[in-house]
Formats: structure tokens, sequence, C-alpha cells
């Protein structure tokens, strides 16, 4: 079975915002295409949450075609909820190179209010860093590991241990 327009649509009708289990039935089998368009239509909207939410289910399981991933990217800036902010930067490890044009409207989201969306912005800001900016992508994951959230340094430490950065002892 593939999931149509008309099931996105009607599993974002049961998201009550906290449960998501409507959402991860309808991630869970295969999609059809224009399935995935619905989802990405939502962006900007008032379902933004619960499309975003399958957007990044759809990009951690690399069901999320690249066309779709680098519209959703595209929506960061229109987007208002917290939420769905953060899913669109988790999303960016899947896919670093359809991110790098959004890297400027990653700036501003470093010292948003909600620690989260700033932490996973340092990540996103930092997969998207260009050829020839390693240095300054290096500095930037050591500036993180002094930083005074916890989640923010351990987010520091695993950029390090991918990009093979030498920490400070």
């Amino acid at each position: 079975m593939r999931q149509t327009a008309k099931a996105v649509a009607e599993a974002i009708r049961a998201f009550d915002g906290v449960r998501t289990t409507p959402l991860k039935a309808l991630v869970q089998t295969r999609m059809e295409p224009e399935a995935v368009d619905a989802l990405v239509t939502a962006l900007p909207g008032p379902n933004e949450i619960a499309a975003t939410w399958c957007l990044k289910a759809l990009a951690e399981t690399g069901r999320l075609p690249a066309g779709a991933l680098t519209l959703s990217f595209a929506a960061l800036p229109k987007l208002s909820e917290p939420d769905a902010i953060l899913h669109i930067l988790q999303m960016v490890q899947h896919a670093p190179d359809l991110a790098r044009p959004i890297r400027e409207a990653i700036v501003p989201l470093a010292g948003h209010p909600k620690l989260l969306v700033t932490v996973w912005a340092f990540d996103a800001y930092c997969r998207t860093t260009p050829a020839g900016e390693e240095a300054d992508r290096a500095a930037r994951i050591r500036q993180g590991l002094t930083h005074r959230s916890k989640a923010m340094q351990a987010r520091a430490r695993a950029l390090a241990r991918e990009f093979g950065v030498n920490l400070p002892q």
C-alpha cells in the first residue's frame, strides 16, 4: 500500500500537536509522489509541525527525494513554529549540500529562544560549511564546546568526531 495526498491530509488532521501516532502510521509505508508534495506544500502554514515531522522522518530513512528536500530547506525562513524549524534544521544532516543555499537563513537562529533550535542551527551551520572554510568550522566547533549548555557541548563533540576536529585535552 502506498500513502496518498488524502492520507497525508487525514494524518495531519488527526495530529493533536503532541501524539505522533497518526504521523508515524503515515510514514511507515511507501508514499506516492503526490503525498510527499502535499507535505512540502504544507510549508509554511498551520500544519507545518506535522508536515516537517513527516518530512524529517522520511529524510532519516532516505525516502525523501532531493527535490522535496530542497523545497523543505527553502521553506525554513518562512516557518514560524519552533518545532517545525527544529525539524528542518535536523534534516540538514541528511543532505547538507542541498541545504547550503539556506546557510545565511540559519545564522539568525543561533540566538533562538528555544535551546534545541539554537543547538541544531549550530549543527546545520557547521554542516553547510563551504569547501575551503574548514578551519572556520573547526573553530566554531571548538567554541561550541565552551557553551553553557550541555546539549550544545554534546552536539559540538559529535561534530568534532564527524569532521575530525582535534579537541583540546
